[in-house]
């Protein structure tokens, strides 16, 4: 006879909180840090930036086609593990493509002719075509076992934010071990700690159900209607915005640290990566956690578009602090905004876009969230990051992505105002026929 606490247990949520953990443990390792091991091998901002652009193009392309493709042959499962393999066996490549260190930036020019910086750009590539792949049928699974509870989707994901954050200070603290006596930084440990949570993840995911709902209308036709509701389209645009600001954090903050580290601290610059490995696990483990704990309460009190102005706000606040602050170590107070700028914001829109599906499209319409997103918002941030970088400094970059993230909460909550005042009559976002 099985205990009572046997019984009330989801398997399948259980599996999946598990994915998510051992998941995003693969990815504490190694996708932080892209922009700073480019800048180790003498990469400029200029050129991340391009780069990190160009690595955004799966998240354009593959996103809503694959969301469309595994809606109408159902095969989620598949295409779920095979990302899972992919970016598996990409880290392995990582651990043996040739290191390199300069002393100064190379010329750009002379960047882009080097067979080095190519076989490192593709082997990056293929890890974030791994990621896509993986990612968008991981939520889309995830949406799908919650049915009416999408808004615990926080619940859930939270494990991830668990896995990020208690690696990445593991690696970081591994790979400054491991540099010891070098005057660069040997990520190797790392590699070989995102292979580890890698084969768990694909251990751990096949146990997990995936059931997809029969579809006998047409999708793109129920997608149309989506598409042409007002409330969708300013969705669209604040994901957009999103994306775009939350890219100079993702690809440049670290970017950001070792610089004011050399100007003014010196003296941190040997421990440099266990620092940033105690900035993730702020953001991700005291920062994000208790927000994916409460994101179902505060979407249902504020709804899912205010969450957006208050990330923008936070996101202004955020990007002024950085501009201000000469430690490394105070900084690391600014990081417990990450809740609200990420995993609160991420939440909403997860839930709202399942929201506003139409039956049996959860995939195509989660994977044109993600293209939005990380298709279109995060490339544009990446790029123009990139040259604003180079051009102004990170300081100076982060102090004008303050202005330009409060003015975008201005805009962005007028039209949630004007949302609210037109359609409170209606429960249902989107009407399909």
């Amino acid at each position: 006879m099985k205990m009572m606490w046997q019984r009330n247990i989801n398997k399948n949520l259980l599996f999946m909180k598990m994915n998510y953990f051992f998941a995003y443990g693969a990815y504490a390792p190694i996708v932080p840090f892209i922009s700073t091991i480019g800048k180790q091998r003498g990469y400029s901002a200029f050129v991340m930036g391009i780069a990190l652009t160009a690595l955004q193009i799966p998240s354009l392309i593959v996103r809503p086609t694959l969301g469309s493709i595994t809606d109408v042959y159902k095969c989620r499962r598949f295409m779920f593990l095979a990302g899972e393999v992919l970016f598996a066996l990409v880290v392995i490549g990582l651990v043996f493509i040739p290191g390199a260190t300069a002393s100064e930036m190379i010329d750009d020019k002379i960047v882009f002719e080097t067979m080095l910086f190519w076989a490192f750009f593709c082997i990056i590539f293929l890890l974030c075509l791994g990621a896509v792949i993986r990612s968008i049928m991981e939520d889309t699974i995830c949406v799908s076992l919650l049915g009416d509870n999408v808004n615990n989707y926080g619940r859930q994901k939270v494990w991830g934010s668990i896995g990020y954050g208690v690696v990445s200070i593991i690696s970081g603290a591994s790979v400054d071990w491991f540099s010891k006596g070098k005057d660069y930084k040997d990520y190797r440990p790392g590699y070989v700690i995102s292979f580890f949570f890698s084969i768990m993840d694909i251990y751990v995911s096949t146990g997990i159900k995936v059931v997809q709902v029969k579809k006998n209308k047409t999708i793109g036709g129920d997608l149309k209607n989506v598409a042409t509701d007002f409330r969708v389209i300013i969705f669209f645009i604040s994901i957009i915005c999103f994306g775009f600001l939350m890219a100079f954090i993702q690809n440049f903050l670290f970017w950001y640290l070792e610089d004011i580290t050399n100007l003014y601290h010196p003296e941190i610059k040997p421990w440099i990566k266990t620092v940033q490995g105690l900035f993730l696990i702020t953001q991700y483990f005291l920062s994000e956690v208790p927000l994916y704990f409460l994101s179902s309460f505060i979407i249902k009190r504020i709804g899912h578009m205010n969450v957006f102005s208050l990330a923008f706000l936070a996101l202004s606040i955020r990007f002024m602090l950085y501009s201000l602050i000469k430690n490394p170590i105070i900084a690391l107070s600014v990081e417990i905004l990450h809740g609200f700028t990420n995993a609160l914001t991420e939440s909403a829109a997860v839930a709202y876009a399942a929201k506003l599906s139409p039956v049996g499209a959860e995939g195509t319409m989660q994977g044109l969230i993600g293209m939005a997103l990380l298709g279109i918002g995060t490339p544009l941030g990446n790029f123009v990051g990139g040259y604003l970088i180079k051009s102004l400094g990170s300081i100076i970059t982060f102090r004008l992505m303050s202005i330009v993230a409060i003015i975008v909460c201005i805009i962005q909550a007028t039209m949630s105002l004007i949302i609210n005042r037109i359609y409170r009559h209606e429960d249902n976002p989107v009407q399909t026929s």
